[in-house]
């Protein structure tokens, strides 16, 4: 077969075209790795930023330190009679964050409520009955708290700065506890009811002695400077009690049966010291 002029034209043409063709792809295959060259320096570089702490030279208030300090607290929302208690308190901040502390509260004075004094004057001199006791058996079956004890561990989430007025400034955090609570009990008036039992024959009796329950509620340091904050805490002691000493149950005898979980809300302001009294300063 012969080759003509106008077939050698169309081979040339097609073999220019394959040229052009293989020196566009060369040219993208250039081209990406150019690109791709600063990303994966970028991608290889560590960020200076990467593993720093959120706030470089952080004053930690809390960490590794211990506090202890004294104060006062006053139960509220109390039915009969409420407790003014003198505090000690003493913990350990293992990080900025966790911490174990123990409590304990013991009482100064004992106030009557307004309700108690309404109940009491509503009531007659007369003989009670099983629906209602008399002034004399009503007073002599009320209880009140004497000391309170418990251990805690607390989560401090909220840390911050605030100021007032713009003039004074002061570091404060905000945090929760929970743990065991420990509340003694004893008779109100000067001529009690028996103390409460298992079986119980009367109509009214004392709960006295230690209850064992709960201990949980939040609190705020407001810190002075680096080594003196002041502490609010509003807690709960959650135990089984019978503040009335009556009948609950209705069985027509008052003993241990007749207890209930009860909360008993106090709130509180000590001074604290922390120790050692210079804070730590973070990375």
């Amino acid at each position: 077969m012969r080759t003509t002029t106008t077939d050698l034209a169309k081979k040339d043409t097609r073999m220019k075209h394959h040229r052009k063709a293989l020196a566009l792809l060369a040219g993208a295959v250039v081209c990406a790795g150019i690109l791709a060259a600063p990303l994966a320096a970028h991608a290889q570089r560590k960020s200076p930023l990467a593993d720093a702490p959120a706030i470089r030279k952080r004053v930690e208030l809390r960490s590794t330190r211990f506090e202890l300090g004294a104060g006062a607290s006053s139960t509220i929302g109390q039915d009969f009679y409420h407790s003014v208690f003198v505090n000690v308190k003493l913990g350990f901040h293992i990080t900025d964050w966790l911490s174990l502390s123990g409590f304990g509260g013991f009482a100064l004075a004992n106030i009557a409520t307004g309700f108690r004094d309404q109940v009491i004057g509503s009531l007659d001199t007369g003989p009670s009955t099983d629906r209602e006791p008399n002034k004399n058996d009503a007073t002599q079956s009320l209880n009140k708290m004497t000391q309170m004890f418990g251990g805690q561990l607390e989560l401090t989430p909220f840390t911050g700065k605030y100021s007032l007025f713009g003039k004074l400034f002061a570091h404060y955090d905000l945090y929760a506890f929970a743990g065991p609570g420990f509340v003694n009990l004893a008779a109100a008036g000067a001529s009690p009811a028996p103390a409460c039992t298992d079986k119980g024959t009367g109509q009214s009796c004392t709960v006295t002695g230690l209850k064992i329950g709960a201990n949980f509620g939040v609190g705020v340091h407001s810190f002075i400077n680096d080594f003196v904050a002041l502490n609010l805490e509003l807690r709960d002691m959650f135990v089984q009690n019978n503040s009335a000493g009556r009948d609950v149950n209705g069985d027509k005898k008052a003993n241990l049966a007749d207890l209930g979980w009860e909360s008993n809300y106090i709130i509180g302001l000590n001074v604290m010291f922390l120790l050692p009294a210079t804070p730590g300063i973070s990375n």
